[in-house]
């Protein structure tokens, strides 16, 4: 018989005997608890045991790796010569020791503890074990922080790292809904939060080479210490911290319970989640500070603790996440060094890698989501009355666009100076038609894409952008013009081609099992982003000889665009419409469901297979001339349906015409907003993509009971 609970110490205590199974992405805040109790003593002593092993095993590994990397790994050094290493003239040995070795161990564990601790606390207090500071655009955020840095006196960088951090994650919780929010629109909301802080970084990049050079080279990530001097701030800022999270313990016990319980034991969830939030952000800033962009240890090590040694009680939880974040982040770094002999690996792109493996397989691991997960998506698509603008409009629209460009400019081109046969505005309008006819055939291809693939997958989330196809294909590219720089434009799509059936490959064989859920899709495209962007950075840091240049294809850009190009891109839009058109009942019968699909005489997964082989030969002709332009392809078949086109054969008109001018509009506004600046085109696309996505984000999710 269940003991009555008396008071808030009661219930704490009956609370303790609760034996916590673990995290649903459902977001079911009752399911998140098994409420099986175990009043027996020997039970609570076998409980002890995985939480004595995980922290026997983690201090071990940690000792074994601090005498590693300290000292060990210098075959040749004097450890005699350490002794001295405090002396007022050290021997080289010693001064190497307390300069460079000993504060990298150190650094070393401050990012990876406070990283652990960050991670484990944000998914405590959204109960979603998938988040992250990534995620959440908090690592967005201090990136954005740093950049500013670097206009301001040095005393000031850590505390604008830490602003833009702060500032990242509360925009990411206010569009999701705050307190309302659920695994999916959080995810969302960082994604695109995050898509806007990366397009002004890469802005003010394109302005200034020598910071893009110091910028690239820090994204790769290093523990590397000067001395002492950047660890100092850590050390005084991180005991205080750890102090606030150990009082914080019985709070952050009383959160897996959910909101409502904790209002009636007269705790604040927002106050808590605020509490939590500027301290997980802190620590994330601090970390960043320190090594750079590091975000895979506070996804990964809480996960190893809850998942890999069957510890989920939040107050255990805590401190070993902490303990192994520190193991990991040293043993990535031994990694690296040890590897140093055949590659030279940054830190950044080794984490990244292994932070992308890790969502991978924390997707296998975790339970699959209800049906209240699939709603979110599926039934609050917002439906569209159908608006006096049809393909003839958007055509006429398309056709005044490309006049605009082609005339008006920094030399405004007058149609008598063209019938006059000016030689000075004919060679104006044979520099500005081919960029503007590259938009509009790039923009009908993204777009075009994009219906595909949420054609395919039933999900209005797929884009070549949100699942990460773009990047992998932009990457491919980059990788051949490194090993051929004079690589001419035709010669770049095989290449883009690969990557973009690659990342569609590995989207669709790892989700497909579980039905292409849209939050799977979306964290295993963030996982290919995530791995495509590290070793992009990595490629553009040590193997670029123009970085400013590379930046801007990598973000996506029609500057200096020739008649090539469009010969290059028109062919392949032809073919990609054509093949489209004919492939139109498939998509209209795949809309009702494989089964529906089948039973028509429809070779479901045949067809699926073709439509995506179609979308990737699209996705690959747009990047392999313009880059990975964003958001063209997620925004575009959302707003051909609220325009109130239902069917394929409408909407196969209707979505080319409309990104093909959202393209050439954005390209008109890049080039004349900070004249005689040229914003690059996939900067704009960012710019005016992530309000939107946001916008239509509340509209779709925010405003469902």
């Amino acid at each position: 018989m269940r003991e009555p609970i008396r008071g808030y110490p009661g219930f704490v205590s009956a609370l303790r005997r609760y034996r916590l199974q673990g995290f649903v992405v459902s977001g079911n805040k009752e399911a998140s608890v098994n409420r099986t109790l175990t009043a027996d003593p020997a039970a609570e002593s076998h409980a002890q045991r995985p939480v004595l092993l995980a922290t026997v095993t983690g201090l071990l590994l940690l000792v074994a790796l601090v005498l590693w990397q300290a000292v060990l790994r210098f075959p040749d050094l004097d450890l005699s010569a350490l002794a001295g290493a405090w002396q007022a003239r050290p021997p080289l040995d010693g001064l190497l020791f307390r300069e460079a070795q000993l504060p990298r161990v150190v650094a070393g564990i401050v990012v990876g503890v406070g990283l652990g601790l960050a991670g484990a606390l944000m998914q405590l207090i959204t109960r979603n074990p998938l988040v992250s500071p990534d995620l959440l655009g908090i690592t967005a955020g201090a990136q954005f922080g740093v950049i500013l840095g670097l206009l301001l006196p040095a005393s000031l960088g850590l505390p604008v790292i830490f602003i833009g951090g702060l500032l990242a994650a509360g925009l990411t919780f206010l569009l999701a809904g705050g307190s309302r929010t659920t695994p999916l629109r959080l995810v969302l909301a960082g994604m695109a939060v995050g898509q806007a802080l990366y397009a002004l970084i890469t802005l003010f990049l394109t302005l200034n080479a020598r910071a893009a050079m110091v910028v690239s080279l820090w994204d790769t990530g290093s523990l590397s210490q000067m001395g002492w001097g950047g660890l100092l701030p850590a050390l005084w800022l991180v005991p205080p911290l750890l102090l606030v999270i150990v009082l914080m313990r019985r709070p952050i016990n009383m959160a897996v319970l959910g909101d409502a319980q904790m209002r009636m034991l007269g705790l604040s969830p927002r106050l808590l989640k605020a509490v939590v939030i500027g301290v997980g952000t802190i620590l994330t800033a601090l970390a960043i500070h320190l090594a750079g962009p590091l975000g895979f240890i506070g996804l990964v090590a809480p996960n190893l603790v809850r998942y890999g040694l069957g510890i989920r009680w939040p107050s255990r939880l805590l401190p070993l996440a902490g303990l192994w974040g520190a193991v990991l982040t040293l043993g990535a770094d031994a990694l690296v060094t040890g590897l140093k002999g055949w590659i030279d690996l940054p830190l950044g792109t080794l984490s990244a890698m292994i932070g992308s493996l890790a969502v991978l397989l924390l997707l296998r691991v975790m339970a699959r989501p209800g049906p209240a997960a699939q709603a979110d998506v599926f039934s609050g698509e917002p439906g569209g009355t159908r608006w006096p603008v049809g393909p003839t409009g958007l055509a006429l629209g398309l056709l005044g666009a490309l006049g605009l460009g082609m005339l008006d400019g920094a030399t405004t081109i007058r149609l008598g100076d063209l019938l006059a046969g000016e030689n000075w505005a004919w060679t104006l309008v044979d520099l500005r038609l081919p960029r503007l006819l590259v938009d509009a055939c790039g923009g009908a291809l993204f777009a075009m894409s994009g219906l595909i693939l949420q054609s395919v997958t039933r999900n209005p989330l797929a884009s070549p952008s949100v699942l990460g196809v773009s990047q992998m294909a932009a990457l491919a590219v980059l990788a051949g013009l490194v090993v051929s720089p004079d690589l001419i434009v035709a010669a770049r799509l095989p290449f883009a081609w690969a990557g973009a059936a690659l990342a569609l490959c590995l989207i669709v064989g790892l989700n497909l099992r579980h039905g292409l859920e849209p939050l799977r899709l979306i964290l295993t495209g963030f996982a290919l982003t995530g791995l495509a962007m590290s070793v992009t950075s990595l490629l553009i840091a040590y193997h670029s000889q123009n970085v400013v240049l590379a930046l801007i294809w990598m973000t996506g850009s029609s500057y200096a665009a020739t008649w090539t190009d469009v010969i290059s891109l028109a062919p392949w839009l032809g073919l990609g419409l054509v093949l489209a058109w004919l492939g139109r009942r498939w998509m209209d019968l795949l809309a009702l469901g494989d089964g529906v699909a089948d039973s028509l005489g429809l070779a479901s997964t045949r067809k699926r297979l073709w439509l995506l082989v179609l979308a990737s030969l699209m996705i690959a002709s747009g990047v392999s001339v313009l880059g990975p332009v964003a958001f063209v392809g997620l925004l575009v078949p959302h707003a051909v349906r609220l325009l109130g086109f239902q069917g394929y054969r409408q909407r196969l008109v209707v979505t080319p015409l409309l990104g093909a001018l959202l393209l050439v509009l954005a390209d008109i506004l890049g080039q004349r907003l900070l004249a005689p600046l040229d914003i690059p085109l996939g900067i704009m696309t960012a710019a005016i993509g992530a309000p939107v996505f946001l916008v239509l984000l509340s509209r779709t999710y925010l405003r469902r009971e």
